[in-house]
């Protein structure tokens, strides 16, 4: 009885297994609550310089992409005297085109780097950070 009991018990997981295998991967979409995770910076030759974290209180800062093509950022950082400080939010106009990975942003091309369901990976700024004359592309990773 018990060799029954342990094949249905097997084959009720292969037929869940097979069942979840069937489900679709979910799509990338830019609308929703997008909040900085991290920064990389890559060098000239590709090779990835630094990967670090935002503070705590830039992490509070929100991007929020609706489906009326406007993109409004809430944005808390640290001051000069190293408070979260508040800097309120402003809303643009964006433009998404996902076939081309295309995004604009109050009138500027953002590069994307990478995105996937919940991660959106762009470059934010193109600056020398070791100073040996090449910039390096500063890449912003935005979290779901």
């Amino acid at each position: 009885m018990n060799k029954k009991i342990l094949i249905a018990v097997c084959s009720a997981i292969v037929l869940f297994n097979s069942c979840n295998d069937d489900k679709e991967p979910e799509q990338f979409s830019i609308i929703g609550v997008w909040k900085p995770s991290r920064q990389i910076v890559v060098g000239s030759n590709g090779v990835t310089m630094s990967n670090t974290d935002y503070s705590g209180c830039y992490k509070s800062s929100t991007f929020s992409f609706s489906t009326n093509n406007t993109m409004t950022s809430h944005i808390f950082d640290l001051n000069a005297v190293q408070d979260c400080e508040n800097y309120g939010s402003e809303t643009v106009p964006y433009s998404y085109d996902h076939n081309a990975k295309k995004l604009v942003i109050d009138g500027e091309d953002v590069e994307i780097v990478s995105r996937t369901y919940n991660e959106l990976q762009f470059v934010s700024d193109y600056d020398d950070v070791d100073g040996d004359g090449v910039e390096e592309k500063i890449i912003t990773v935005f979290v779901k």
